[in-house]
């Protein structure tokens, strides 16, 4: 029995399907958590960056978010995002209880997430 494929509303020609498999692990909260995230930053994005390609958007969102205390530019932290969210003015749209699934449950243990991994789930 083939699975229906539903396409994505934020991406169109993508389907949810294909999303999903790109976050395996996640809990039901962390799936919702990071589709409110997705959704908040593809809606900036439509509004605010119509002529960047979205890689290009969702690695200036990375390089954003990324931790500053250190030389390594490699890692996202949640205070990183949640300034990027306030940056944007969308800060009540994802909860900070929101912020804390996604890097606990897709994180290194530390609370970190590796840039090119939180670029995949954008």
């Amino acid at each position: 029995m083939a699975l229906p494929v539903i396409k994505s509303k934020i991406t169109p020609g993508v389907s949810l399907l294909a999303r999903t498999t790109q976050s395996r692990g996640l809990s039901s909260f962390g799936e919702a958590a990071v589709g409110k995230l997705r959704c908040v930053l593809e809606e900036y994005r439509q509004n605010n960056y119509t002529q960047e390609l979205p890689s290009r958007f969702k690695k200036e969102i990375a390089k954003a978010a990324a931790t500053t205390d250190r030389n390594d530019m490699n890692c996202i932290r949640r205070e990183g995002m949640e300034r990027v969210l306030q940056n944007i003015g969308a800060i009540d749209q994802v909860s900070v209880k929101d912020l804390n699934t996604i890097f606990s449950e897709l994180g290194n243990g530390t609370g970190e997430i590796s840039a090119q991994r939180f670029i995949s789930i954008i």
